[in-house]
């Protein structure tokens, strides 16, 4: 399918590596105006030198934002319409996962992490683009979570609260804001090739291997996912054709999930 984005605005939290960084770039390729942010100005100008080189032309640019402070929230919207001189017309909130831990040896400081770097932000950031999508009559918010949230990990218990929230938030704000043009949806990833996997796994090679292996095995299609693979859901639904989807949670996991809503 081929999308046009020219003329819109999009904004990728979390994006100068994975998931967000695939995001960005596959926005950016198909003729959107894209920001991308992160709390590693190395890294976001990696990312844009990449992002240059598949297409010199495209309008990307950089700003830091460490979205558990959330002070950075308000400062990022509005440094990006500045720069832009535009309102964001696509909005796509994406975060870190927080760190692996059950429920018992969870810590207040964990929590307060979590819920700000994956819950708060999302919820803070979609508040910022909202005046500005109603004034054009149009927009798209996706929020980019886990399966976790509606299967819980016993080992992910951050991951599980958080994301199960930024869902019912993206659930509740589709009934408000439908009426303008402005939909609202949600991804549940399961086993995606990115950073955040091989970080879980550990650092050795042969450990990582055999591991993807066992992990391919549980899924139906027999393979973990490439970001490639679930980007087109999520350029489809930044698009004009998902006009009349708005609210859903759909999950992109190759059929690993248990569950049959």
């Amino acid at each position: 399918m081929k999308f046009n984005f020219r003329n819109k605005l999009a904004l990728v939290t979390a994006s100068s590596k994975g998931i967000g960084y695939e995001i960005a770039k596959q926005l950016a390729l198909n003729g959107a105006k894209v920001a991308i942010s992160s709390r590693s100005k190395k890294n976001l100008v990696a990312a844009r030198n990449k992002i240059l080189k598949e297409k010199k032309n495209v309008d990307c640019r950089y700003f830091l934002c460490d979205l558990s402070k959330l002070n950075q929230i308000d400062a990022l919207q509005k440094k990006v319409t500045k720069s832009f001189k535009s309102n964001i017309d696509i909005l796509v909130n994406n975060s870190g996962g927080p760190k692996v831990l059950t429920a018992t040896k969870t810590k207040l400081k964990d929590w307060s992490f979590a819920l700000n770097n994956n819950l708060l932000s999302s919820i803070l950031m979609s508040q910022k683009v909202i005046p500005g999508m109603k004034k054009n009559k149009w927009g798209r918010i996706i929020n980019l979570t886990s399966t976790t949230a509606k299967e819980p990990s016993p080992s992910l218990v951050l991951s599980n609260v958080t994301r199960a929230g930024v869902i019912s938030f993206g659930k509740s704000l589709s009934y408000e804001i439908g009426m303008y043009g402005i939909t609202v949806n949600s991804i549940l990833t399961g086993g995606v090739l990115t950073d955040r996997i091989k970080s879980l796994i550990g650092k050795d090679k042969k450990k990582i291997s055999r591991t993807l292996k066992k992990i391919a095995n549980n899924i139906p299609v027999k393979r973990v996912a490439n970001p490639d693979e679930f980007i087109q859901i999520v350029l489809f639904l930044c698009s004009e054709n998902s006009s009349y989807i708005n609210g859903s949670a759909i999950t992109v996991d190759g059929g690993v999930s248990k569950s049959i809503f």
